[in-house]
């Protein structure tokens, strides 16, 4: 077996098999992640004559711009959506316990409908019914 060996920040270093392997493979994923998804290819068609930019996985925003996509401004966005998030926590206060733990466990942990019913002891119905009144008063509550 030969003797592996890495260099990082200047410093040669025997490593084993298994390590070489490793790094190698993670040097690869970073030159893909920052160089090969930026690139975009071209295909030439030498008998019609054209070329065809094929666009790189990770586009520029001026790229898309220039070919007339629209985008939203991201900063009011953003400020949007923190309040929208804003408004559901303090909506989410005022719901007794029972209320808050439904609404977590549907939207936030994802759980289904059937598999609460089973842990509550009630039935599907029941537990949909809940959240439609629950999601009603969320909805009064964050309109005001």
């Amino acid at each position: 077996m030969s003797k592996k060996y890495t260099a990082k920040n200047g410093i040669t270093v025997e490593v084993s098999e298994e390590l070489h392997e490793y790094l190698k493979k993670s040097d690869r994923k970073i030159r893909y992640i920052e160089k090969d998804l930026k690139r975009s290819k071209y295909e030439i068609d030498m008998k019609e004559e054209t070329v065809t930019v094929i666009a790189s996985r990770e586009d520029s925003l001026d790229r898309l711009m220039d070919i007339g996509k629209e985008y939203p401004q991201q900063s009011s966005d953003f400020r949007e959506s923190l309040i929208e998030k804003i408004m559901l926590e303090q909506a989410l206060d005022k719901l007794n316990e029972k209320e808050r733990y439904l609404i977590v466990q549907l939207f936030y942990l994802r759980r289904s409908e059937r598999d609460l019913a089973k842990e509550l002891g009630v039935s599907q119905y029941t537990v949909n019914r809940d959240k439609h009144k629950i999601l009603k008063k969320l909805k009064i509550e964050i309109e005001g």
